[in-house]
């Protein structure tokens, strides 16, 4: 549902996002996901991957709509900075992804780079410098 939102503020309509299947995601080996429900309901999710430099990767970070706005994403991201907090981190998102860059923005991250994904989106990389670095 997230990624619908996401691709409606993008403006396109072939999201590779939208086409990941749970059975592709519970089969990933390399990353880390952490979730936060609420009422039994898993209203936001965070994926990390672990670079061979260290640092961390956020590959996603994700909330239902019906629960934007309630701090849960905010929630995600303090829980990866504590828990991995001497690394580097980084997150790419579509340039025109304004709600995104802004919660990153909130969070310390600065952008990186700028580029096109292979279906032509533009995109921004951040990054947040770890707190020991």
């Amino acid at each position: 549902m997230a990624y619908r939102v996401e691709a409606e503020i993008l403006g396109i309509q072939n999201f590779p996002p939208l086409y990941r299947k749970v059975e592709e995601i519970a089969a990933t080996d390399d990353a880390t996901f952490c979730g936060i429900y609420v009422s039994g309901i898993l209203a936001a999710v965070i994926e990390i991957n672990f670079l061979e430099s260290g640092n961390v990767h956020i590959d996603s970070l994700v909330v239902r709509p019906d629960y934007f706005r309630r701090g849960l994403a905010t929630a995600l991201l303090q829980y990866v900075f504590s828990t991995y907090f001497t690394h580097t981190m980084s997150v790419s998102t579509g340039a025109k992804n304004q709600p995104a860059l802004s919660l990153y923005g909130a969070h310390g991250f600065k952008e990186h780079s700028r580029w096109f994904a292979n279906d032509g989106v533009a995109m921004i990389t951040l990054k947040r410098e770890a707190e020991n670095g």
